[in-house]
C-alpha cells in the first residue's frame, strides 16, 4: 500500500522486451569482442540538455555526468532559469529563449545543438535533465561504454524510479539516489535513442527518431527520475502548470501528465499511469498497469 492505492511489488520480473535480448545482447557482444579497457579513450565526447529552474535535477545530473564528462564538454541551454540554479561552474552554459513551453521549438532547438557539437565531437549523449544513462553494472560503467561506442546510434532501455512513499522517506540531495530508492518499473517511452556519433532529428519528446528506426541496447538503461520522489514531482507540476504552454502542444496533450497538479488524480498519475502520446496522431495511448519490482541490489552504488 501506498499513498492510499496498492501497489504489488515484485522481486523481479522479465522486460516486456525480453524475448528479444538474446540476440541483440549476442550480436553487440561479437561486434565489441575486440574492445579492451583504456581503448578509445581519445574519442571526443560531449553531453547536451535543457533546463528552466532545475534546482533539484540539474545539481543531480551534473553530479552524475561530471563522473565521465569534462566541465567544457558538458553543455546545460538555460531556458531564462530565473531561480540561481544555472549560475553555478562545472559546465558550458548557453542561453535559450523562448515565450512558451513547446516541445517542438525544444527539439529542433537541442537538434542543432547536438548537429553544432558533432562538427566537433565523435560523439553527442543527449538527455533530459531528470534521465541518467548508465550501462548495466555488470559491463561496466558510462565511461567504459563510451570509450567503446562505435555505432550511429543507440536507443536505450528506459526504466523509471517510483517513490513509494508510505516505504521510503522524503529525497536527500546529500545522498546517492540509489541508497534511498529501492523501486522502479519499466517504461517502454524511455527506450530513448539518446547517444549518437551522428546528427539526430526526433519526434517531439526525444521518444524516438523521426524515421521510427531503432536500435536496442539492452544492457544500456536511461533511468527517468521524475517519479524518484512524491513531493518533488508534485511541486514541479504546479510549477508547469502555471507556465504559459504553446496551443498545439496543448491540442496535442504533448507532456500532458506535467499538468496534473489535483492531488488525488496525481497520486493516482503518479502510482498507476504509464500512458504516452503517439506524436504522429496526437493522441493518448493507454499502456499497462505499472509493474513495480525492486531495483536489484547490483545497481546500489551505480549513482
Amino acid at each position: 500500500m501506498s499513498g492510499g492505492l496498492d501497489i504489488e511489488i515484485h522481486e523481479s520480473l522479465e522486460h516486456p522486451l525480453g524475448v528479444f535480448f538474446k540476440p541483440l545482447r549476442r550480436a553487440r557482444r561479437e561486434h565489441y569482442a575486440s574492445w579492451k579497457p583504456g581503448m578509445g579513450a581519445e574519442k571526443r565526447r560531449a553531453v547536451l540538455t535543457i533546463v528552466q529552474n532545475e534546482a533539484v535535477f540539474l545539481p543531480i545530473w551534473l553530479r552524475y555526468y561530471s563522473r565521465f564528462f569534462a566541465p567544457d564538454d558538458i553543455y546545460v541551454l538555460d531556458h531564462e532559469s530565473t531561480d540561481g540554479s544555472t549560475s553555478g561552474s562545472g559546465f558550458v552554459r548557453i542561453p535559450v529563449a523562448h515565450l512558451t513551453v513547446d516541445h517542438t521549438w525544444m527539439v529542433r532547438t537541442i537538434e542543432t545543438h547536438q548537429h553544432e557539437l558533432l562538427e566537433r565531437y565523435d560523439m553527442v549523449l543527449t538527455t533530459d535533465v531528470d534521465e541518467i544513462v548508465v550501462p548495466n553494472p555488470e559491463w561496466g560503467t558510462l565511461g567504459e561504454y563510451l570509450d567503446r561506442f562505435d555505432e550511429e546510434w543507440i536507443n536505450c532501455l528506459g526504466y523509471e524510479i517510483l517513490h513509494l512513499k508510505d516505504r521510503e522517506a522524503p529525497f536527500r540531495m546529500d545522498r546517492p539516489i540509489l541508497a534511498q530508492r529501492g523501486y522502479w518499473f519499466a517504461s517502454d517511452q524511455y527506450n530513448k535513442p539518446a547517444l549518437a556519433t551522428v546528427p539526430m532529428t526526433w519526434v517531439p519528446g526525444f521518444h524516438m527518431r523521426s524515421d521510427r528506426r531503432l536500435n536496442l541496447d539492452p544492457d544500456l538503461y536511461l533511468v527517468h527520475l521524475h517519479r524518484m520522489d512524491y513531493d518533488i514531482c508534485l511541486a514541479r507540476h504546479r510549477w508547469r502548470r502555471g507556465r504559459s504552454w504553446n496551443q498545439r502542444d496543448l491540442t496535442a496533450g504533448w507532456a500532458e501528465h506535467n499538468r496534473i497538479t489535483e492531488e488525488r488524480e496525481f497520486e493516482r498519475w503518479f502510482y498507476e499511469d504509464d500512458s504516452w502520446v503517439d506524436e504522429r496522431h496526437g493522441v493518448v495511448k493507454e499502456g499497462p498497469r505499472i509493474l513495480v519490482e525492486k531495483i536489484p541490489a547490483i545497481w546500489r552504488d551505480a549513482f
